[in-house]
């Protein structure tokens, strides 16, 4: 007797991955600060280009085989090969050319996603 056919007969139902699952994504920092989750700046990048702060952690260090979303370290080591890659979070908010580099980032990737 096949295997699939002894689970339908004993009524047992097998487990199948949905497609519609939120996929959860990496923001890589220099260090993970207590609350920057609910910073402006990185609540409005991630909602221009529509990724929820739900889906998202933050971490210090790439994690082979994860999705990286915003890499916003200083030195950029590991290579990761984030959506979008910035200037650390204090300096974004110093610097407008880090903010203009970001933008056409926003900008190139959201044209591309359509």
């Amino acid at each position: 007797m096949e295997k699939a056919a002894y689970l339908d007969a004993m009524g047992i139902n097998r487990w199948v991955q949905t497609s519609n699952a939120a996929k959860a994504y990496i923001i890589l920092v220099d260090s993970v600060e207590p609350g920057i989750e609910h910073h402006p700046v990185i609540n409005s990048v991630l909602s221009l280009i529509a990724c929820p702060i739900t889906n998202c952690s933050f971490s210090e260090k790439a994690i082979k085989g994860a999705d990286v979303i915003w890499d916003m370290r200083r030195l950029k080591m590991p290579k990761s090969n984030p959506v979008l890659s910035s200037a650390p979070l204090a300096e974004l908010i110093r610097k407008a050319e880090a903010k203009r580099e970001l933008w056409d980032q926003i900008v190139t990737n959201t044209k591309n996603l359509r």
